[in-house]
């Protein structure tokens, strides 16, 4: 740790004496505990690190860490007490599980200082038998940035050794948008202001969306900061957020625990809920289809006698360890022979039961979950895990396994089936798939709204501009749906100027209002500007009369399922023809739902 200066009331007039006073007599004392909180994966509920943070050991402190901080700055004094709140958290983190990463906060302009150049925190890492690559600098935002170059090549130096790059607070200001721009981090957390309501408020979850493509994109995790509600929660798994932490799932503790079970089982139904819903038309099939009983053992199985069984049957290449019907551990017929190499490993192992050598940390999923999803999953695990097959549960029950390689076929023909009717211009969906989304909907007893767009004066605007540019405003519209589409609806493109969505709610309302105000505001673009002044472009009508034409503008009409229900698609297509007919009669951008 760094040497404590003396306090000089001179040069250090800023701060008020007691204040003073209290900042040296804790870092003389090392008064400074660390707690930890933990950052959990939004898809299946396990920690994927912790966050250390740090707490004033003084009883009745008329300061808080934040404070302490502050003070620090003012009076140079930054790196000396990052250095203990460091030391503090590392020491306790040999006590970690040496999988989970470690977030550690980092003021930007103490990350060169001298003596964090000299390696600190490696020499510390060391010494508690700590992983470079489990380490995140969590750059925080306390400070400006002084030497703006240098930092960069700081953090590049660090990269470079296999520390994990942070930002923090992401969509509180500016300067963290400018930050990933530069730095391109590894990892950003989105900060709470945006988490606070975002069930509650779109324009947040448009800006989540955003973030969350972004990230994807370019390859860089994702973590929601401030998590304080069931709804929040929800709503973060929906938008497909990565990873959260907050109170509501681990508040700080001293130790390295886990978060409750009843939000890992809540963090399972809502991913279950939300994939099943999303290809309730069957365009991807639940991996229950392409179950297939495996053998299983009961944990109380003696290892010697299941060796024997794997003796005699060569065929078996994998089991499953089970209690009460419930999947508790995994093993491939490889992994299990490994126990008993080397000269004494029959003699040690041979006795035991099954549950003490067995695999607890395999793959298992829901069988309504779809293959696409559990796709996604698989080939996240560790790559010695990579081809093992996935265990089935139905209802917190086993019911078989699924090879890596039927789940890949079954991804690879959907993949077929879709890209074979999709449109070619725009990549969605085209009329055989958005049949089979209708007819589920119709026939189905959960809330829909279903919604067609069409495009009022294109013909005029094609046959004015050309078929290239109608190309460009059909390629607005489809990208305007898909950025609009934040609650994983579906979007198909009938043909031509029509365009279809899906909802699974009714209260379609405020997707139809935010598709047309960005339709008002992009499709000028794609008008010369003479006719953007004129308001109207001049072309011929389908009778071959030179008329005026407005700008383009969106008639959109819906159907939901809230005040009548249909028994056949005559009924619900001659109804959506009568809105359709209604909505084009209106001058302008226009919507009606039934």
């Amino acid at each position: 740790m760094g040497t404590v200066m003396p306090f000089n009331m001179q040069t250090k007039s800023s701060v008020r004496q007691t204040d003073a006073e209290i900042f040296f007599g804790i870092l003389e004392n090392r008064q400074i505990t660390p707690v930890y909180q933990p950052v959990v994966s939004l898809t299946d509920g396990e920690v994927f690190g912790y966050e250390a943070l740090s707490r004033i050991l003084v009883k009745d402190a008329s300061l808080n860490i934040e404070q302490l901080f502050k003070i620090s700055d003012r009076i140079d004094m930054s790196w000396e007490l990052e250095t203990l709140c460091r030391t503090k958290a590392l020491e306790s983190a040999k006590y970690m599980n040496t999988e989970k990463k470690l977030f550690l906060n980092v003021n930007p302009n103490t990350i060169h200082d001298a003596e964090f150049k000299k390696g600190f925190t490696k020499d510390r890492l060391d010494e508690y038998g700590l992983d470079i690559s489990n380490i995140v600098f969590e750059i925080t935002e306390r400070v400006a940035i002084a030497d703006p170059n240098t930092f960069l090549n700081l953090i590049e130096h660090y990269r470079e050794q296999n520390y994990v790059i942070a930002i923090d607070d992401v969509g509180s200001g500016y300067s963290g948008l400018n930050a990933i721009n530069s730095i391109m981090p590894d990892i950003i957390k989105l900060d709470r202001s945006l988490i606070r309501d975002v069930d509650k408020d779109e324009t947040k979850r448009f800006l989540c969306k955003a973030m969350i493509d972004f990230c994807k994109n370019v390859g860089i995790k994702m973590v929601a900061e401030g998590i304080e509600t069931e709804e929040e929660l929800q709503t973060l798994i929906k938008l497909d957020v990565e990873y959260g932490q907050g109170y509501f799932l681990g508040v700080p503790r001293k130790s390295f625990a886990n978060i409750a079970y009843d939000k890992i089982e809540m963090i399972k139904k809502y991913n279950t809920k939300k994939y099943v819903e999303k290809v309730r038309s069957s365009v991807y099939p639940v991996i229950g289809n392409l179950s297939k009983k495996g053998y299983c053992f009961s944990k109380e199985e003696k290892v010697e006698q299941i060796y024997e069984t794997l003796r005699l049957n060569p065929t078996i290449t994998e089991f499953t360890i089970v209690e009460d019907n419930e999947a508790i551990g995994f093993m491939t017929r490889m992994a299990f022979s490994e126990i008993f190499g080397g000269r004494y490993g029959y003699s040690l192992f041979s006795r035991k039961i099954i549950q003490e050598v067995m695999n607890t940390n395999f793959l298992k999923v829901n069988h309504n979950t779809p293959v696409n999803h559990v796709s996604r999953l698989a080939m996240q695990r560790p790559f010695e895990n990579l081809y093992n097959p996935i265990v089935v549960e139905q209802e917190g029950k086993y019911s078989g396994i699924v090879t890596v390689k039927d789940l890949l076929d079954s991804c690879t023909k959907v993949e077929i089936d879709i890209a074979m009717h999709s449109n070619p211009l725009t990549g969605l969906p085209g009329n055989i798939l958005i049949e089979k989304e209708i007819s589920s909907r119709i026939f189905g007893e959960q809330p829909y709204c279903i919604i067609y767009h069409d495009i009022d004066n294109f013909k005029a605007y094609n046959d004015a501009y050309g078929f290239k540019n109608g190309d460009l405003m059909l390629e607005l519209v489809a990208n305007i749906l898909r950025e609009c589409a934040i609650n994983d609806e579906f979007i198909g493109h009938i043909g031509g100027d029509d365009f279809v969505v899906v909802c699974d709610y009714h209260k379609a309302e405020p997707f139809c209002k935010s598709v047309l105000n960005n339709f008002s505001l992009k499709v000028p673009s794609l008008y010369r500007e003479e006719d953007v002044k004129n308001g109207y472009i001049i072309s011929k009508n389908r009778h071959g009369i030179t008329e005026n034409f407005p700008i383009a503008t969106l008639s959109i009409a819906g159907i939901s399922n809230k005040a009548k229900t249909y028994e056949n698609t005559d009924e619900f297509s001659k109804d959506i023809a009568q809105v359709k007919k209604k909505c084009k009669k209106h001058i302008g951008n226009y919507f009606e739902i039934l």
